[in-house]
């Protein structure tokens, strides 16, 4: 039985790896990186971004393989989805940015002194659809 558990350990660890590596990869191959470390004034700090995001990624893949329990309560889990969500927010709109969805759709609806409420709107949008998968679909 430690055996088995000691290989499971060691599975989950590589295979978070792997899709952390390929996350990463994948992302900074349309210099995401790149324009979130502009974004965040930290261009100096790009590796140290990279390294975290590989961190996070595969220790969120073994909490979950795993099915651990954290002992947190509501307030951290509160804490957690917040940074999980400001995270994902500047990842999009990074990737946005790279690959100029903005200037497209402000183009294509002609949209472009009204574009604030766009984004307004896809904010909006994305905070409620965050909301009723926390609250509603548990």
């Amino acid at each position: 039985m430690l055996i088995k558990s000691i290989a499971y350990v060691l599975f989950c660890l590589v295979a978070g790896g792997a899709i952390s590596a390929g996350y990463v990869a994948f992302i900074t191959l349309l210099g995401v990186f790149d324009k979130l470390s502009e974004k965040l004034k930290a261009v100096k700090h790009t590796y140290v971004i990279e390294t975290l995001i590989i961190i996070g990624v595969t220790i969120g893949n073994f909490v979950y393989l795993l099915q651990l329990k954290l002992p947190f309560g509501l307030i951290g889990y509160v804490f957690f989805e917040l940074i999980g969500g400001v995270f994902i927010g500047c990842l999009a709109g990074a990737l946005a940015e790279t690959i100029n969805i903005f200037p497209i759709l402000s183009r294509r609806f002609s949209i472009r002194k009204n574009l604030h409420y766009a984004l307004i709107a896809a904010a909006l949008g994305k905070a409620t659809g965050s909301l009723i998968q926390l609250l509603l679909l548990k």
